[in-house]
């Protein structure tokens, strides 16, 4: 059986629309839990989701579906935008920058609970649409 990523480029469709379509599903799991409110793209929160979904999503595409396995990769993707993102929010709330960097340097393992159950609401959220989107395979 094909990987989903074969299966998009062998129909033409562009890797970085699956990362906005998976993005959407962060976002919108993360809203539902937590009630952070819907992303925007060119914002932390559209890009971090992003890098989520993009490394996700090469878990995903090896057949990974242990929640754990998957939700350190969503933080280490959520990381990489964390440490590279220079969001505007930081010339008025440097303490943010601040503690996004301690959250990126801090393994998915070594994360209290409640932060770890962050990436695990992602995790569930992208796993059941990439089952989803594969079955249609």
């Amino acid at each position: 059986m094909a990987s989903f990523k074969n299966y998009c480029e062998s129909k033409g469709l562009f890797i970085e629309k699956d990362l906005d379509y998976y993005a959407m599903i962060s976002d919108k799991a993360l809203d539902k839990e937590y009630h952070y409110g819907r992303s925007k793209p060119g914002t932390f929160g559209y890009e971090a989701n992003k890098g989520s979904a993009k490394f996700a999503l090469e878990k995903l595409e090896k057949g990974e579906t242990n929640i754990d396995v998957i939700s350190d990769a969503i933080h280490q993707g959520w990381a990489s935008v964390a440490r590279t993102y220079d969001d505007p929010v930081y010339a008025t709330k440097p303490e943010k920058k601040v503690n996004r960097l301690k959250l990126a340097d801090t393994s998915y393992f070594d994360l209290p609970e409640e932060e770890k159950e962050k990436d695990r609401v992602v995790a569930r959220a992208l796993l059941d649409a990439f089952r989803k989107e594969h079955e249609k395979i």
